[in-house]
């Protein structure tokens, strides 16, 4: 039986994130979504409704590197919602650049987004999750998470960290009943992926949707506290 559940989805106003949220409201869950843009969360919002009551819906701004911005979007999804059943760290950029050519600006960029935002949502959700004695995280990292490719070298390291990431925190929670995942989607025809390889073709890709659909099944809490699950077509 799927109780109505409480998803904190970060960088959630598109792509993986956006098709994530779809997925939890259509089964009649609670989802916070929120990234850097005020308009882009509104827009997302407005998407968003077409698949739920506005009263399942938070939106929120925030920036994931920033411990004040996430202590806020925590605090503000446990007073409209009580709790937080499952957190999907999915906020991510990219860069493709040759290691010289990528600028100690973009490293930290990238690894502050992906990496550091992760950290500092669990952070301040694992406690919880330890308090309500049940939880689900899901690390979005990547194929690239587990094998590194050509002018990807801040992005896969970001996304290699994130499984070590999960792992850790995996063998830190003795509750059976919190589980820690890290997801890793081959190539999904986001606006991060296409803007980087405008000449790819999307119908080769994964879509954002069944990606979505991946994450929500995951989020069932089946597979092993630990585990780093492929997603591919």
């Amino acid at each position: 039986m799927h109780h109505h559940r409480v998803i904190i989805v970060t960088g959630s106003s598109r792509g993986i994130g956006e098709a994530t949220a779809v997925e939890f409201l259509k089964h009649g869950d609670s989802v916070v979504v929120f990234c850097r843009h005020r308009d882009h969360v509104e827009e997302a919002e407005d998407r968003l409704r077409r698949f739920a009551n506005a009263d399942q819906i938070l939106g929120l701004t925030g920036d994931v590197r920033k411990f004040g911005d996430v202590k806020r979007i925590v605090t503000k999804s446990l007073t409209k919602f009580g709790r937080i059943d499952v957190l999907v760290n999915n906020a991510g950029i990219a860069v493709w650049k040759l290691v010289e050519e990528t600028s100690e600006k973009e490293w930290d960029d990238v690894l502050a987004t992906n990496l550091k935002g992760a950290y500092l949502f669990m952070r301040e959700v694992v406690p919880l999750m330890k308090g309500q004695g049940d939880g689900i995280i899901i690390n979005i990292s990547s194929g690239l998470g587990a094998a590194g490719d050509t002018k990807y070298s801040a992005y896969s390291s970001s996304k290699f960290g994130l499984i070590g990431l999960t792992q850790c925190v995996a063998q830190e929670i003795k509750n059976p009943d919190i589980k820690v995942y890290a997801a890793l989607p081959g190539a999904v025809a986001t606006k991060l992926h296409l803007d980087i390889h405008p000449w790819e073709d999307p119908k080769d890709m994964l879509t954002p949707e069944y990606v979505g659909r991946k994450i929500f099944k995951l989020a069932q809490g089946e597979r092993r506290s630990g585990a780093s699950v492929e997603i591919y077509g």
